[in-house]
């Protein structure tokens, strides 16, 4: 790896309690995808960072280092909590809500990357040779939602696309692209450049998402519920009660943790979940207590994820 990327590589290390170890192994394809990286932890407590292709390690190695980076800075990790009863649907409410959220993360991975020399013509050449390898050659009408999926990646990675790009992408995938542009262009609208930007427009393109599911018959993710992004609040709402910010629904869904059916804690100006509560043994009367109490009390007192809004 170059310098800059054992730089980046020493900074996230600093971050994180336990070791992380980083294995380069795999063949030199000739294509780049953000499936040639993982994490893994290790029964020994180490995180293992693995690269599966080496055609340009710095490229691959960067990219999961910088998704490590955002989080660990404040951006809101993804998290699943919840379970439907159904894995096939948990599956795919979760493939989709991590694609666009990784997405979203993608702009401020790919100007990062930018900054360190990484995105050289030759390794977006690969990059490109990646989006064409994972496209449906003949993409059927079942594929819609994974190749607008596909492309709006792509969009952000190629900053829209080139005037080439374009007119293949526009040929071989006229119902799709057209679809992955609306929710590019929903992605420009707004800078994601601070955890609340961030998270505030992985709100938006997860809704704007499930209407393009719903208007050509695939079922909704409801991601809305089902996924829950961190809060990013302020002083000021920290101080407040938990429900003068939230309100807490007894979902349908299980816990995956109780094995019940969930609290979910519902923004009430996003309607995201922002946290689950292990409030199955709760009494009516501790129902009332918990809303009348600051917020930040319950967040320490359930250990619960959140970051500072500047």
């Amino acid at each position: 790896m170059n310098e800059q990327t054992q730089l980046l590589l020493d900074d996230v290390k600093k971050h994180y309690t336990m070791p992380v170890d980083v294995v380069i192994d795999g063949p030199t394809s000739g294509v780049l995808t953000h499936t040639q990286s993982a994490q893994k932890l290790l029964a020994n407590g180490h995180l293992e960072l693995k690269v599966s292709d080496t055609t340009n390690v710095d490229y691959t190695l960067s990219h999961e280092l910088l998704h490590m980076k955002l989080v660990t800075t404040g951006f809101p990790p993804l998290q699943y909590r919840l379970a439907t009863g159904d894995p096939d649907v948990d599956q795919q409410f979760f493939a989709v809500g991590t694609s666009l959220y990784d997405s979203v993360m993608h702009v401020q991975i790919r100007a990062e990357q930018a900054k360190m020399g990484i995105l050289t013509a030759e390794m977006m050449k690969q990059l490109g040779a990646g989006v064409t390898a994972s496209l449906p050659e003949d993409p059927r009408p079942d594929q819609l939602v994974y190749c607008v999926m596909t492309l709006l990646d792509a969009l952000v990675m190629f900053e829209g696309g080139s005037k080439g790009q374009l007119n293949y992408w526009k040929v071989n995938y006229p119902d799709a692209l057209p679809l992955a542009q609306d929710l590019y262009a929903t992605l420009m609208s707004k800078s994601v450049a601070t955890p609340f930007d961030f998270r505030r427009m992985v709100v938006r393109i997860w809704r704007q998402f499930d209407q393009i599911l719903q208007k050509h018959g695939f079922q909704e993710t409801a991601n809305g519920e089902f996924a829950t992004l961190p809060p990013i609040l302020s002083e000021r709402q920290l101080r407040l009660t938990l429900s003068q910010t939230y309100e807490i629904l007894h979902s349908e869904m299980t816990d995956r943790a109780t094995k019940k059916r969930a609290y979910v804690a519902m923004g009430k100006g996003d309607q995201q979940n922002a946290f689950v509560l292990p409030l199955a043994d709760l009494s009516s009367e501790g129902f009332q207590q918990l809303y009348q109490t600051p917020l930040k009390t319950v967040l320490l007192q359930y250990q619960v994820d959140y970051a500072i809004r500047d």
